[in-house]
């Protein structure tokens, strides 16, 4: 299941240059506001994540939320990176 999950999620090319952008590997966790995306020092990978290779880093994927999600978009973000965001543009 995992690498059937892994092929057929898409990224936005926002989503890969955010992704590229990061200093560690990334994980896509449960919470309370749906999906969100966490540097893994924040929410470390479980060995039941599905691992996705985006520009070098690693991508981990809730197993949870691996046959759940459809693409990887800017919906993901925490509020905090969100903000961040806004401020650069």
């Amino acid at each position: 299941m995992s690498e059937k999950a892994a092929e057929r999620i898409r990224i936005t090319p926002e989503m890969e240059e955010y992704i590229r952008s990061k200093s560690s590997d990334l994980r896509i966790a449960t919470t309370c506001e749906g999906p969100l995306i966490f540097s893994v020092k924040t929410s470390p990978p479980k060995v039941t994540d599905v691992v996705m290779e985006v520009g070098g880093r690693k991508v981990y994927i809730s197993a949870v939320q691996a046959h759940l999600i459809k693409v990887i978009d800017e919906r993901m973000l925490p509020r905090c990176a969100l903000e961040k965001m806004k401020i650069r543009y």
